[in-house]
């Protein structure tokens, strides 16, 4: 009888230290995980090749979201995972958070393969490039074949999921990798098969019972020797630790305790899910008996002891990963003080002015955050509209005009929890409004801020009674520019001029919102997409109405802000380099819209320089603090200028929903202000006092340009 020993964990996402709980002052840390798996593995004996007679499997989620991925887009992790030592991993959802292209770089920079099976690129009829449709290891004299299977569902919520990246059935692949990795008279001839999965409980339930991944108990009634699937599942996704009922023994876990979506787990399966964040980890070891000659499993599990292993405060470092991550954070310090955009007003993000009232920063976020998923397949056809709270935004700072860094974005969207999609009735909208606005003039955190709706209040009327209509916001119809005159829109020239949902008019006055659908205050009926926070979503900040609403796109799907509103900054980089290109013979293109979405900012940019040479601005730039800035305050833009920008709406949802994605289709290594290469090799720098490489990027020229305004869509008709 062969004994394996395993060590399995998923779903780790910050390097600095972190509360074990929100209201304990105590912390943990990578290092401390890594010195506590590191324990475990030094006990088991080594291999003719040196290394030890064990394995070390992750089950996805590694590269997003954290506020240190903002920054890197998960470049840092890469040099931290190496150096932990993985045997077998699978893709998670959130590895895809900066585009496929991007996960291919940060995979072949890893030092470990990464299994994805049930995913075919349908120009190649194979896997996608870099990652594998399995592997064959040999450990404990044992050959183990490894597949990795994910779920359909989280494939719906994440953007730009290639168009050619097809799904199959998770049960029908492992079925079929079985044969072909059991086949007495393959080239594998394996003894059991491992399944690395990304999946919710109930899916990893189901596909165990599909694959005949049998406990021991259940394998007494019911002999699977003959039967192609799996002998067990690694799971991840679900960031709970659970561990299945057939298990023969499991220290410091009670495997009879109801688990949400386990109902279906009678003791006949076995599965193991090994929690969050560097937090959990599994240990573990399989009693592998020998069938009879000729039978289809050359190996079953007998039995299956382990131990839930938890990073304690205060424990034990590893000083390696230590010394790595000064190294690594002192590159993030580094990264924090680049440019990434100007603005051409303020960004005033003090509290007494965002949570009393409508700005014109608060706008522009919100109105990036609604295209955020855009792309998504569970989100067709887009949000219908943001509701956040003005406490999300942070800093309470004033900002530019000039230039913006990386640190500002941070400083201002500081929060890790995730921007999620919610399916609403007009009845919670309307109360969730009610609330957020209850405790005016109080400068409450709750206060709205909102994009894709146009909101009518008043602070005179009592609270819960001060909304007084709320409408959906259209598009205005196309309209041919005036004759000569630049047709500006959310990017142009090379700026992004965004959130010019309203702009002033020749004579000053305001253009303004135009109105779609009224949201009626009804139960049931028309419900609306709408972006929100978890933090609401979960009914925080006296948001009770938001909790247990249906998800679009969930908590463990959602990304951070700072990640989206960096990806659409990155995509407006990306595209100005390249429209500003003579040629674009040098650059490699890998998704065929991108050339049409660079012609089209090109000739903006050409009608823009044609305008600017017949108009002349009165004023450079336009306080977004005063109550007189922004779209009605006279002057700031010429009146060509201005007659233009009030049509620039019908360009905004194209305008994000492109350059998000395109952020997500191209490599943006030639344009991230953050050297993601030298970051990925930091181990190699370790205790090197060389200067570092600083990225091959222009600060100046490419950078887009915002010009966010106060456009009406929050208007207190007690205070007009």
């Amino acid at each position: 009888m062969a004994t394996l020993p395993i060590l399995h964990f998923n779903d780790v996402y910050r390097v600095q230290p972190f509360k074990i709980h929100p209201k304990s002052t105590e912390t943990i840390d990578v290092t401390q995980f890594a010195a506590m798996l590191d324990g475990v593995r030094e006990s088991w004996p080594r291999r003719p090749d040196g290394g030890r007679d064990g394995l070390v499997l992750f089950s996805g989620d590694v590269f997003a979201p954290s506020t240190e991925s903002s920054v890197t887009r998960g470049s840092h992790m890469v040099p931290v995972m190496n150096a932990i030592g993985i045997d077998v991993s699978v893709t998670g959802n959130h590895d895809f958070d900066f585009g496929y292209p991007h996960l291919s770089k940060l995979v072949q920079d890893t030092n470990f393969p990464w299994v994805l099976s049930n995913i075919v690129d349908t120009t190649t009829s194979r896997v996608p490039e870099h990652l594998l449709e399995y592997v064959v290891l040999e450990r404990a004299g044992v050959r183990i074949g490894f597949i990795g299977l994910v779920e359909k569902e989280w494939i719906s919520t994440v953007p730009t999921w290639p168009e050619n990246f097809e799904y199959r059935d998770m049960a029908e692949v492992g079925i079929e990798l079985s044969k072909r990795l059991r086949n007495p008279d393959g080239e594998h001839k394996c003894d059991i098969v491992i399944a690395l999965t990304h999946a919710r409980v109930p899916n990893d339930v189901h596909l165990a019972k599909a694959l005949n991944a049998l406990s021991p108990s259940a394998q007494a009634k019911r002999s699977i020797i003959n039967e192609h699937g799996a002998d067990i599942i690694l799971g991840g996704h679900d960031h709970l630790y659970y561990v299945s009922r057939g298990v023969t023994s499991w220290e410091n876990y009670d495997t009879t305790q109801p688990v949400l979506g386990a109902e279906d787990d009678h003791g006949d399966v076995l599965i193991v899910k090994s929690g969050t964040d560097f937090r959990d980890l599994s240990e573990f070891t399989l009693q592998l008996e020998d069938t009879p000659s000729g039978s289809v499993r050359r190996k079953v599990i007998k039995e299956i002891r382990g131990k839930h292993l938890e990073t304690q405060p205060g424990s034990k470092k590893c000083e390696r990963i230590a010394k790595l991550l000064e190294t690594l954070l002192s590159s993030v310090s580094k990264a924090l003080k680049m440019p990434v955009c100007k603005t051409s007003v303020e960004l005033d993000l003090r509290s007494a002015l965002i949570r009393t009232q409508e700005t014109a920063a608060a706008n522009w976020f919100a109105d990036v955050l609604r295209h955020a998923y855009d792309d998504a397949p569970s989100m067709q056809g887009g949000a219908d509209g943001v509701f956040i709270c003005a406490g999300t935004l942070r800093g309470d700072s004033v900002y530019g005009p000039g230039i913006i860094t990386l640190g500002d974005i941070m400083e201002i969207l500081p929060f890790e929890d995730p921007i999620i999609a919610l399916e609403l009735d007009g009845e919670t909208i309307w109360a969730a409004l009610e609330a957020s606005l209850e405790t005016f003039p109080a400068q409450e955190g709750r206060f709205p801020v909102i994009s894709g709706f146009r909101v009518s209040w008043d602070s005179r009327r009592p609270p819960g009674q001060r909304v007084l209509g709320v409408w959906l916001t259209k598009e205005p119809a196309e309209s041919a520019a005036p004759s000569g005159a630049a047709t500006p829109t959310p990017h142009s020239a090379s700026s992004s001029v965004s959130s010019f949902q309203s702009a002033a008019t020749p004579t000053g006055s305001v253009t303004p919102l135009i109105d779609g659908e009224p949201i009626p205050r009804v139960k049931g009926g028309r419900t609306y997409r709408v972006i929100s926070r978890e933090y609401m979503a979960q009914g925080h900040d006296g948001f009770v109405m938001l909790k247990g609403q249906r998800y679009l796109v969930d908590d463990e799907s959602g990304q951070m802000m700072s990640a989206i509103v960096r990806k659409y900054l990155l995509g407006c980089r990306f595209v100005n380099r390249l429209a500003r290109l003579a040629s674009q013979a040098d650059v490699s293109l890998l998704h065929p819209d991108t050339p049409a979405l660079v012609s089209r900012e090109r000739a903006r940019q050409e009608r823009h320089a044609r305008a600017k040479s017949r108009t002349r601005p009165e004023h450079k730039h336009v306080s977004s603090r005063s109550p007189s800035a922004g779209p009605s305050a006279g002057g700031g833009i010429s009146a060509r200028w201005r007659q233009a920008a009030g049509r620039a709406l019908r360009w905004s949802r194209a305008h994000y929903r492109e350059l998000i994605g395109v952020a997500g289709r191209e490599h943006m290594s030639g344009v991230d202000c953050v050297n993601g290469e030298v970051i990925r090799g930091a181990a190699s720098r370790v205790g090197d006092d060389t200067p570092e490489e600083e990225p091959d990027v222009d600060t100046e020229e490419d950078l887009p340009t915002i010009h966010p305004v106060v456009d009406g869509r929050l208007k207190d008709e007690g205070r007009a």
